[in-house]
């Protein structure tokens, strides 16, 4: 399990700080409004990958980790499906894209959608190459795929400099479709070597009515995720003037998504190393891993969100410029916001690697009727600030219910370790919210040393504290 973290979390840095390369690139090189555009597009797209990816990506994951089926039966009827996914969210794209341009106010998305939809497909099949991995357990394969489509994005940046230098939305679009084909190209080569293993795991075929049934309910379980961490910046785009204001929106957005980053390696891992013990009858030890890993994203990760919720004031001015400061307190909101949504998937994937999944059904129902008119109802009223609260405010909601379920379901994942992490994370948010106030503005390179400087003394404190422990570390690799 150890191994699994490093390798999922080392992918995921390695994607969100490609990820930044490329908008730091577009946001320094773009006006805030065409920046919203892409955006806009961008923020379509994740919505749209949530039911394309942790559908049918979590799906093979616990069913492949659980072993009560034949790996080739649940593969092959899990493609089946993601095919008839594929189809409905490419038509809506290509064939929908006018209707995108009215309801956003910007007819020119247009024939931007239509040229997005191209990535539908694209996605589909290299998260069945991601959930095949995650199902063996091969988790280096997946962190491999998971670098290798992050590099190959960052082509967008010749693209949008050299042939599409008028164009650039086209140009970012192109990039993303060259990486994912790149992607699929080496997953499938790897996926050749592990024929092996796939074969030897035989048994019952599945039946697809239960595919259809596993795959939906992740799939509308992470539209409570899309929602809160997308539709956003959908209604900033609609409903907020003037138009920049979705610019530096969507630059709150990037470095608010952290957090989320980070914390989807864990939920990466947990699903079928906590699948594959319940299905072993282990019980006990499911629950002492649950334990381990709430422990560790608090004491981890946590901090990472506080720390940038504290200072975003410095940090978006050192890495866009002053006039990002408008969407600071925005910030503040959505790093903390991301964390919640992040240990919010995490107790629904222990729920579900018991075969609890109704209650992370009611929640994406609930989430689905209530969150997007909240939205619309702050953003008019307060402005970009006001809909990011928001956000923090439901995820917070949807974490403290998340938990309470999995202690009536599974058991207390919350050791008294877990409790002095959020303890110790609080007082660093308050001396970083200190130091954010009295610093004047810096360059980008200094507020990253007193990043690393911040999270080097706080993870000092916790070692001496013994809130994290070598034994602790040690547990994970078990």
């Amino acid at each position: 399990m150890r191994r699994g973290l490093i390798f999922s979390l080392s992918s995921n840095v390695i994607f969100f700080i490609s990820g930044y390369v490329l908008h730091f690139f577009l946001g320094n090189t773009m006006p805030a409004a065409s920046y919203g555009i892409v955006g806009t597009i961008i923020t379509v797209l994740d919505f749209e990958y949530m039911f394309l990816s942790n559908g049918a990506r979590q799906s093979l994951a616990k069913e492949i980790s659980m072993k009560r089926y034949g790996a080739l039966s649940v593969i092959g009827k899990t493609i089946a499906f993601q095919l008839i996914v594929i189809a409905f969210f490419f038509s809506i794209n290509f064939f929908g894209a006018p209707v995108f341009g009215h309801v956003l106010n910007d007819v020119s998305l247009d024939f931007y959608f239509k040229v997005a939809a191209f990535l539908i497909p694209a996605n589909g099949f290299f998260v069945i190459l991601l959930g095949i991995n995650d199902g063996l357990q091969q988790f280096g394969m997946s962190a491999l795929l998971g670098v290798v489509y992050p590099l190959a994005k960052l082509s967008a940046i010749p693209l949008v400099m050299f042939p599409f230098r008028h164009d650039p939305v086209v140009g970012v679009e192109l990039g993303f479709l060259f990486a994912l084909l790149v992607s699929i190209v080496i997953g499938l080569i790897m996926l050749f070597v592990s024929r092996g293993r796939l074969r030897a795991a035989t048994g019952q075929p599945i039946a697809f009515a239960s595919v259809a049934k596993n795959t939906l309910s992740f799939s509308f379980f992470f539209i409570v995720v899309s929602l809160v961490l997308s539709v956003d910046t959908l209604v900033v785009k609609s409903v907020v003037h003037p138009a920049q204001m979705a610019g530096y929106y969507t630059g709150a957005v990037n470095f608010g998504k952290i957090a989320y980053y980070l914390m989807s390696a864990f939920v990466t891992v947990i699903l079928p190393v906590i699948a594959n013990l319940v299905g072993a009858g282990k019980m006990d030890k499911a629950v002492t891993k649950a334990r381990e890993i709430t422990v560790v994203s608090l004491a981890f990760i946590l901090p990472i969100a506080v720390i940038v919720s504290a200072s975003s004031n410095l940090l978006l001015v050192a890495f866009y410029g002053s006039e990002y400061a408008a969407s600071a307190g925005a910030l503040s909101c959505l790093s903390l916001s991301n964390f919640f949504m992040g240990m919010t998937v995490m107790l629904n994937m222990v729920l579900n690697s018991h075969n609890s999944s109704r209650f992370s059904d009611v929640l994406s129902v609930v989430s689905l009727v209530c969150i997007i008119p909240l939205f619309v109802v702050t953003a008019r009223i307060g402005g970009i600030t006001a809909i990011a609260m928001t956000s923090m405010i439901c995820t917070a909601l949807l974490m403290l219910v998340s938990f309470v379920r999995v202690r009536q379901v599974v058991a207390d994942v919350m050791s008294p370790a877990a409790w002095k992490a959020v303890a110790a994370a609080v007082v660093l948010g308050l001396v970083t919210k200190g130091i954010d106030m009295v610093l004047p503005s810096l360059n980008l390179i200094m507020v990253a040393l007193l990043y690393v400087v911040l999270y080097g003394i706080y993870m000092g404190v916790l070692l001496l504290t013994r809130i994290v422990t070598p034994a602790l570390i040690k547990s994970l690799a078990k």
